[in-house]
């Protein structure tokens, strides 16, 4: 019997190569958020997969299909590791597991996918398929030659966009190939986000710019622009409530994740979003209603550091004038990213404003801390606002207080 150098006769073989002749771009690829192959649009069976060293080395004969990947090459990517005696016996073994895992997954042709020869291994493109990483770059590539056709490259753009679920092979992210295609994608899939928002504002298509960036955020939490993109989409369709809510979550997330406080670029956000609407022609009187009414929100109030700074320091030039006296209390807490520490910071953010009054002011300013501008009090009294904070605590989270401290603000 002649040996097939798949599964050992050339009957196999021979069904393989039928098999591949009636495949027409039946096989559908996803790496994009995960990794995932369908034959006929039906999953090919996920539990049925081999080793992740085996399924790595599938992902990366896809990724490189248009060459034949050397034994050497493979080998050192997938074998150096575990330093097998016969690394070329090894690697074949791997091979084979993944053509009958993908067998057994329900993949017709699983036998032919990954092609021997001499020098190495490589994809079989005689069988068509289609895979999300290609397509998501054609379509990139489609829009950036398109400068005067706005629609289409709105379309392309937003057809690409879809396209991206998540971060490249991200059950992969160990690897360092995967890393540096996974940055390269992301950096891809953010500017064309940038790109489809930037149109869909000079089309006023406002709520479809919400959406985008708020997937986007998603995909990368941190981005300034994306953020900033978003927070103009809430505004233009009159969601301020959001925008304030969204900008504290971006604020909590630096403090907690990296210890830092908002960029100036983020901070000027918050005026954007504090500033009130224009009312050209309206009587001075319905405007201020507007905004008392806008204010009417229960106990403290929370601001931005650079806001609560600002106010901090007109108080004091004013002392002078009115004999007004105002301190500012701090509370540290316990902090690092464990998610222990951030429920604090959580917790408390939640407390400081039902326990204090109407006019007093609070904000975060550190990954641990929080201030709080009491005026019209002396200093006992500041001491048992805080003392009123701390029994509302829930007991569990009390051992992650360090400490409370009040001081008098001086008049300039």
């Amino acid at each position: 019997m002649i040996l097939s150098p798949f599964f050992g006769s050339t009957s196999f073989a021979v069904e393989e190569a039928e098999t591949i002749n009636t495949v027409k771009k039946t096989i559908k690829i996803e790496m994009l958020g995960g990794f995932s192959i369908y034959y006929n649009n039906k999953l090919v069976e996920e539990h049925m997969r081999t080793s992740a060293k085996s399924w790595k080395l599938l992902q990366y004969l896809i990724v490189h299909r248009y060459r034949t990947v050397s034994r050497e090459e493979l080998i050192e990517h997938f074998c150096a590791q575990n330093q097998p005696e016969d690394p070329a016996s090894a690697l074949h073994k791997m091979v084979y597991r993944v053509r009958t895992a993908l067998s057994k997954g329900g993949l017709p042709c699983a036998g032919s996918v990954i092609i021997s020869s001499r020098g190495g291994y490589s994809w079989n493109n005689e069988i068509k398929c289609s895979v999300d990483i290609e397509d998501f770059e054609d379509l990139i590539k489609k829009a950036d030659v398109l400068k005067d056709y706005k629609e289409e490259k709105l379309n392309l753009l937003l057809k690409a966009i879809s396209l991206y679920k998540g971060d490249f092979l991200p059950n992969s992210d160990d690897e360092f190939w995967v890393k540096s295609l996974s940055h390269r994608l992301r950096n891809l899939y953010l500017k064309s986000v940038h790109s489809a928002v930037e149109i869909l504002i000079s089309m006023e298509r406002n709520e479809e710019v919400e959406n985008i960036c708020a997937n986007a955020l998603q995909i990368d939490p941190f981005n300034e622009e994306t953020f900033s993109y978003y927070i103009c989409g809430l505004l233009a369709c009159g969601k301020k409530v959001e925008a304030l809510e969204s900008y504290k979550r971006m604020e909590s997330l630096f403090f907690d994740a990296l210890g830092e406080s908002l960029s100036d670029k983020i901070r000027a956000l918050y005026d954007q979003i504090q500033r009130p609407a224009a009312k050209e022609g309206f009587p001075l009187e319905s405007v201020i209603n507007e905004w008392l009414t806008e204010a009417d929100y229960p106990g403290a109030y929370y601001c931005d550091f650079g806001v609560f700074k600002t106010i901090c320091q007109i108080e004091s030039h004013q002392m002078k004038r009115n004999e007004k006296s105002v301190y500012i209390a701090r509370i540290n807490t316990k902090h690092s990213t464990e998610s222990k520490a951030d429920g604090i910071m959580m917790h408390l953010g939640m407390r400081i404003p039902e326990r204090l009054r109407k006019g007093d002011l609070f904000t975060r300013s550190g990954p641990g801390e929080y201030m709080i501008m009491l005026s019209h009090l002396n200093y006992e009294e500041c001491k048992t606002l805080v003392t009123r904070i701390m029994s509302a605590l829930d007991s569990k989270y009390l051992p992650d207080i360090i400490g409370t401290s009040i001081k008098k603000v001086s008049p300039m």
